[in-house]
């Protein structure tokens, strides 16, 4: 019974197997590849099948310059997988096998076009350089896609399908937030068969092989005022076939997809290419290429892309549609951007690997690794774990775990718990294992010796004055009088009689130097009953003073401290009640800064630094103070000093008294007045320096 079995399976197994030989000898196979010079001028390339010529698929690169060519169905009978050809422009040609399809990749000297035609057996591909006249110039830069919600411009047709052929149904014109031009053409069936290239430097053509355009659509459309890369659309009817001439100007890059019954054709500033995206914030920097594709499918671009960069890419079995590519010497991340962005897509890079799926399938693998976790937290059994702390309090990294209102997030998960011994300085954190890991990483990270600032002011108040006092002081007697005769003439008449002095007449000027130190000179002359007496005083002081404070302090960053040092003095006061009382009045040196410690070891301290002195009163009661205070922030390097600040104070004094008139007499007035001339200047200055301290070091 099981031999039966066996030998029924047997005879099964080889009746399938000899059903599939007629296919299998029916496959097309590439047994031989020649390089010819053609007569018209390029090279051919001819391909030789055994079993039939299959479909080709292909597309180009211009940097490097390289053709690759899809045989779909065929197998590869070389016997080599690199042919070294090095003649005719063509450098090599190596050949890949996989996925029910031959690959042939034919490097170039430089860029070239081609085409092919069957020719029983073989396939000829004729090769002519793009210097020669050709359909396509080379593409300019590319950009970014643009964005949907921009303001349109929209032509609807009243265009229906009908059995001629397909036609245009719709025509619109979007701008992108980034200043990119979308030029969207909708058909009135899928399938159309649509040619994107570049006419000039200036111009991009759309070529619609047997599609008509209704005349509703046939106008020039004018989208100047979009500010976009695109100036004019023109289309063109041509015996049953429609092109659309798109007029540029500057520099611009191009990408065009297809999508069931819309064409997209992006135009966008090359000047925008490396520039970060105000969305996004990316910057493209990878190695550049030149990409220039004609309908070829999206998951061809990405293997080309991988190809190119050497980079692992996974791709979904989501990933589909097709894709028109003319873009030239941009970063291939870039490049990658734009192709994922034109369909939809969206990528995660994973170490080396760059997996490319639907954006929604993306987020649907995140969300549910995120719900995965969350459950695995969920599930996760708790642990304890003590944390002895060195440099900070408990509870403020405590604080920190549970966060809180205006504390930002919390490390602690919703089954987490965190307790303080205070007398130990140790957190007692339970959590799930993964998540106690992170804390105790967190706190090492954290808990680490403050550093420390030795802060040191310097206040000069220098004080210098300068005087000078002329005076004088003289007056003149006399002890004898006149008397007129009878004959009319004038005579001494002795009024001092007997030596007794009882001259009642005179003058007498009294303009000396004020009381005090000073240096006098004196003489007197008698002659006969006249006496003439003079002083002269003169004094001229200068004085200079210095006083320094210097308080010194040192912090831990980013902590306040405070030194001060001062006198009170009592002074008797009345209350309301005409009660005396007595109150205290202090004038004190301090000192208060805030530092905080930069990265690159510089110092950012807030600063209030005071300077008061009590000044005697003339009438008593409450004392006056002269106040010096400066508040500020500076930044100072380490060691270094600087000077926050300074006041000035000059105050000139000149007193002149004289006698009225005669102390106005030119040169003679001099001994009619006495002159003060007097110069004060106070200065203050506030130096500051600031030390970082190393562990171990001391104030000396």
């Amino acid at each position: 019974m099981a031999v039966t079995a066996w030998r029924i399976t047997f005879f099964m197994a080889m009746a399938a197997l000899l059903s599939l030989l007629p296919l299998l000898a029916a496959a097309s196979v590439l047994t031989d590849i020649d390089v010819q010079p053609a007569d018209s001028g390029g090279v051919n390339v001819d391909l030789r099948f055994t079993g039939g010529v299959p479909e080709l698929r292909s597309y180009r690169l211009d940097a490097p310059p390289r053709v690759s060519l899809d045989l779909v169905g065929a197998q590869s009978g070389l016997s080599s997988r690199r042919m070294d050809i090095a003649r005719h422009g063509i450098e090599q040609i190596t050949a890949l096998e996989g996925n029910g399809r031959t690959r042939l990749v034919v490097s170039l000297a430089e860029p070239q076009t081609f085409t092919s035609r069957v020719m029983d057996d073989r396939l000829r591909l004729t090769f002519v350089s793009d210097a020669a006249p050709a359909s396509a110039a080379p593409p300019v830069p590319s950009a970014s896609i643009s964005s949907a919600n921009a303001p349109a411009a929209s032509v609807p047709s009243t265009g229906l399908e009908t059995d001629e052929g397909p036609q245009v149904e719709n025509i619109d014109f979007r701008r992108g937030a980034d200043g990119a031009g979308r030029l969207m053409v909708t058909f009135d069936r899928e399938g159309v068969e649509a040619n994107v290239r570049e006419g000039g430097p200036d111009q991009v053509l759309v070529d619609l092989r047997d599609v008509a355009i209704p005349d509703s659509l046939n106008q020039v459309y004018d989208v100047t005022d979009f500010a976009t890369p695109i100036t004019r659309i023109t289309p063109r009817a041509n015996q049953g076939s429609t092109q659309l001439a798109i007029a540029t100007q500057g520099a611009y890059a191009m990408i065009s997809s297809q999508s069931g019954r819309t064409l997209t054709v992006e135009v966008q500033p090359a000047s925008q290419e490396s520039e970060p995206s105000q969305a996004t914030g990316e910057r493209f920097n990878g190695e550049r290429l030149s990409l220039n594709f004609q309908d070829i499918e999206v998951r061809s671009v990405l293997a080309t892309l991988a190809e190119f960069t050497g980079l692992n890419l996974v791709a979904s079995d989501s990933v589909t549609g097709r894709v028109t590519l003319n873009l030239n010497d941009v970063p291939w991340d870039q490049a990658l951007e734009l192709i994922l962005q034109s369909q939809g897509l969206s990528s995660r890079e994973q170490g080396n690997v760059i997996v490319v799926a639907p954006a929604s399938e993306l987020a649907d693998l995140e969300r549910q690794e995120l719900e995965a976790r969350n459950q695995r937290e969920t599930l996760s059994p708790l642990v304890t774990e003590f944390i002895e702390i060195k440099y900070a309090r408990a509870e403020d990294l405590a604080q920190l775990l549970r966060g809180g209102e205006g504390d930002g997030f919390g490390l602690l998960t919703e089954r987490g718990r965190v307790s303080i011994d205070n007398r130990t300085n140790t957190l007692l954190v339970q959590d799930t294992s993964d998540q106690v890991r992170d804390i105790v990483r967190t706190i090492d990270r954290l808990d680490v010796a403050v550093r420390q600032v030795q802060i040191e002011a310097r206040i000069v108040i220098a004080r210098d004055t300068a005087s000078r006092e002329l005076g004088i002081n003289w007056g003149m007697s006399s002890t004898r009088g006149f008397q007129e005769g009878d004959d009319g003439t004038f005579s001494r008449r002795d009024i001092n009689p007997n030596g007794i002095n009882r001259a009642q007449g005179g003058l007498a000027v009294d303009l000396g130097a004020a009381t005090g130190p000073g240096t006098g000179f004196s003489f007197g002359y008698l002659s006969g009953d006249i006496l003439l007496d003079l002083e002269l005083r003169a004094l001229e002081s200068e004085g200079k003073s210095q006083t320094i404070s210097q308080p010194r302090i040192i912090t831990a960053n980013q902590r306040t401290a405070r030194i001060s040092q001062g006198e009170e003095r009592a002074f008797q006061s009345v209350d309301g009640n005409d009660n005396p009382d007595t109150e205290f009045k202090e004038a004190e040196l301090s000192l208060e800064v805030t530092p905080q410690i930069t990265p690159d070891n510089r110092i950012i301290m807030d600063l209030v630094i005071k300077n008061d002195s009590f000044r005697e009163s003339e009438f008593g009661g409450e004392p006056p103070i002269d106040t010096n205070q400066i508040e500020t922030q500076v930044l100072v390097d380490n060691g270094q000093t600087v000077v926050l600040g300074g006041i000035l104070t000059t105050e000139e004094l000149r007193q002149i008294a004289k006698t009225p008139l005669l102390g106005d007499i030119p040169l003679l007035g001099r001994l009619f007045r006495y002159t003060e001339e007097s110069n004060e200047k106070v200065e203050l200055l506030v130096f500051i320096t600031p030390r970082l301290l190393d562990d171990g070091l001391t104030v000396r």
